[in-house]
């Protein structure tokens, strides 16, 4: 007998890489998949779902990469199915757990195999060194590369199953055997060999990890084992006392220099598990070095403890259960428990423990305990690990959509034409990124001495309407106010009493001035984190440069349809305004007046009294006209003195009417310039209307403006209908 081939340390590290190899996959990869879209397809190629796929399920990275794991190490493995079943087999001996044992064994009788063939198979011994060097002998006797694959029974198969098995389980002769195979193979099919070794290797590591796995729950062992057994009962006791030959045997090479007890004693005294046997009152019968080791009790303090001594009180309860006859003494159990080191530290411990029977009687308990406290710190770590990840993706997930939302905001508030759009976008926004007690969005009044809410979402009740901006403190530092919770800063007077959890103010900035504050206050025991705050920060800075913009667009059009001395709507938006006027009249079939009106006498007024004193006039006659107009009627300043009216809807009766009342308006109004009147003013008006008078724009300003001048030529300060 040989010594163990692998430390148990180097499977759990080759565990821990794999894991981490798999559970740091791009989320992105994964795409709307989920353990059940994994197991659908696991059952969809298999038939079913073998339970050795059971425990990843929680975690879909590690539950995607197992089953892509096994598809490339053995489902898609081109390699023919007899030959991976009967190397699997053969190589089951050397896991600790039954699983592949029996489910190989299973396969096995599936594909043909008699039951005798198939446990003189599984109990065939690991091979000697005479018996590798006879192997090696028929491979190299063998064409290479290989023509054919060799029957399922022949000799050439046998002996690369038993050289397989000596690379798996690296003996000394690893080398001689791994070149051997590459030249028969050839570099494809050694790599699919090569690749199978490695999936067995990880598979055997995967279920000694977890003991729940068992191979009752797997259809192929549901559905052979009983008809394996009856043709051949010694599998059944094989089965039985698997446990026992698994640690003879796991990982056990045959040197040819010592008898198999000898092999045994020193894999139990080397072993790096403890290997132990105790009574069903729990005393210690036997023990390995190995506890002095993972516990430090020295193998002698060990034997004069009873099992359950060691064990931390809550796991109290399943200990009894290990030493209980009615429970221990009728199948193998598998748990995980946490003892106390002789020092106090305490250390967790992977077990699986079978009945020893004497004359068909339980008499005692073995059991094999691997220290598993490293795997569990791991366990625990890369659980946490996880839930960072899934907690940053999480996060990211959300920047990402929040700052789709500022970015749509942003493109939407390009698109707005007036300011009250530009509110009711940002409210929208708003709600789905901050949802806070209350958020709003104040704007400085043109005086620059108040500011006043435009936009409030939220509970309006604690929002204050208007206030000054000395009461807040980000307008008067011109940059960020955070009050993380009452007496932690310097708190804004705009805000209502009692004092909020937290709130922050920031000041909306464009071209180095301040155009308002965006408020937003955070519900009760919720603090805005840094990163809210600088998306607020930015939300800040798209609604600033948004309603700059506005401002400045909307300037510009008043520029260009507005006569700028008078504020009345310029030549060209008359022009404009009234062609549409009398598309929609027509259309409608309803009349439009016109009132073309002319100041009495204004170059004299001007020459006497100056040009400012004109302009004073022109000023207060435009207040006049727009604030005695309907609100769709329409007043231009036509050019120098001249003004015209668009009355919609206005017959010649109600628009001569309505110009009568200007006329008298106008002189009624009593200027003072430099403290001394202006004297009596007076205007001259012509009244036309569509279609009467006109059915085109330019008709209709013309039959208007002749009336105004048969006003002037009639002794001016009059109203005349045109013809």
């Amino acid at each position: 007998m040989g010594t163990e081939l692998n430390s148990l340390w180097k499977k759990l590290s080759d565990l821990k890489r794999l894991e981490s190899g798999w559970t740091h996959e791009d989320a992105s990869a994964q795409g709307n998949r989920s353990p059940e879209h994994v197991k659908a397809e696991i059952e969809k190629r298999l038939g079913y779902f073998p339970p050795f796929f059971a425990p990843a399920q929680e975690a879909l990275q590690l539950f995607e990469g197992l089953w892509q794991q096994q598809l490339a190490a053995y489902y898609d493995n081109p390699l023919p199915e007899v030959f991976k079943e009967k190397l699997a087999a053969r190589l089951a001996r050397h896991c600790a757990s039954p699983y592949f044992f029996v489910t190989h064994a299973c396969a096995l009788h599936r594909l043909g195999m008699p039951a005798k063939d198939v446990r003189q198979w599984m109990e065939a011994p690991v091979a000697s060194a005479p018996d590798l060097e006879q192997a090696l002998e028929t491979i190299a006797e063998a064409p290479h590369p290989l023509d054919s694959w060799p029957n399922g029974n022949s000799l050439l198969q046998t002996s690369l199953i038993t050289c397989c098995s000596a690379v798996f389980l690296e003996r000394p002769e690893l080398e001689r055997c791994t070149a051997e195979l590459k030249q028969l193979f050839g570099p494809v099919n050694y790599t699919f060999v090569s690749a199978l070794l490695a999936g067995i290797k990880f598979s055997h590591l995967w279920v000694e990890s977890h003991p729940e796995i068992s191979y009752e729950d797997h259809r192929i062992v549901q559905e052979n084992f009983q008809a394996l057994v009856r043709d051949e009962p010694a599998l059944a006791e094989l089965i039985r006392n698997y446990r026992e030959a698994a640690w003879q045997n796991i990982r056990v090479m045959d040197s040819g220099d010592r008898d198999g007890e000898e092999g045994y004693r020193e894999l139990f005294e080397n072993a790096t598990d403890i290997i132990y046997t105790h009574s069903f009152n729990g005393n210690f019968i036997s023990i390995n070095r190995a506890v002095e080791r993972i516990a430090g009790y020295t193998r002698t303090e060990a034997l004069q403890m009873k099992f359950t001594d060691m064990i931390a009180p809550e796991y109290q309860l399943q200990g009894q259960r290990m030493i209980d006859p009615q429970i221990a003494g009728e199948s193998p159990l598998n748990c995980e428990l946490e003892i106390f080191a002789k020092d106090g530290s305490r250390i967790a411990l992977g077990i699986s423990t079978r009945p020893i029977f004497r004359a068909g009687k339980a008499v005692a308990v073995q059991g094999i305990a691997r220290d598993i406290t490293k795997r569990k710190k791991t366990e625990a770590a890369l659980h946490e690990a996880n839930q960072k990840l899934e907690a940053w993706v999480n996060e990211l997930e959300q920047r990402t959509r929040e700052m789709s939302l500022l970015n749509d905001m942003g493109d939407i508030l390009r698109a707005c034409l007036t300011t009250e759009e530009a509110y009711n976008v940002i409210v929208q926004v708003a709600q789905q990124i901050f949802p806070v007690r209350v958020g709003a969005l104040y704007i400085i009044a043109p005086s620059r001495n108040t500011v006043e809410a435009a936009a409030v979402w939220g509970d309006a009740a604690l929002a204050e309407r208007a206030f000054s901006p000395q009461e807040c403190w980000a307008l008067r530092r011109g940059r960020t106010h955070w009050v993380e919770h009452p007496g932690s800063g310097l708190t804004c007077k705009h805000i209502h009493q009692p004092l909020p959890d937290g709130y922050l103010c920031i000041p909306m900035m464009a071209q180095s001035e301040a155009l308002g504050v965006l408020h937003l206050m955070q519900p009760e025991n919720v603090k805005m984190t840094e990163t809210k705050q600088r998306l607020a920060e930015t939300m800040s800075e798209h609604i600033a440069m948004a309603l700059s913009n506005l401002r400045l667009h909307e300037t510009l059009r008043s520029q260009s349809i507005r006569d700028p001395l008078t504020g009345l709507f310029n030549r060209r938006f008359m022009e404009e305004a009234l062609e549409l006027e009398i598309r929609r009249a027509a259309r409608n079939q309803r009349p439009l007046g016109m009132i073309m009106m002319d100041l009495d006498n204004f170059k004299y007024f001007n020459d006497t009294f100056g040009h400012e004193a004109g302009d004073l006039l022109l000023k207060e006659l435009g207040v006049l006209l727009k604030s005695n107009i309907r609100g769709e009627d329409i007043a231009c300043r036509y050019g120098g003195e001249e003004f015209t009216l668009i009355l919609p809807e206005g017959t010649g009766a109600v628009t001569r009417q309505r110009a009568e009342f200007f006329r008298e308006a106008v002189q009624r109004i009593n200027l003072q310039y430099r403290g001394h009147p202006l004297g009596r003013i007076a205007a001259s008006m012509g009244v036309a209307v569509f279609p009467d008078h006109g059915r085109t724009s330019g008709a209709l300003i013309e039959a208007a403006d002749k009336a105004m001048y048969r006003s002037k030529n009639a002794g001016r300060d009059r109203v005349t209908l045109a013809e």
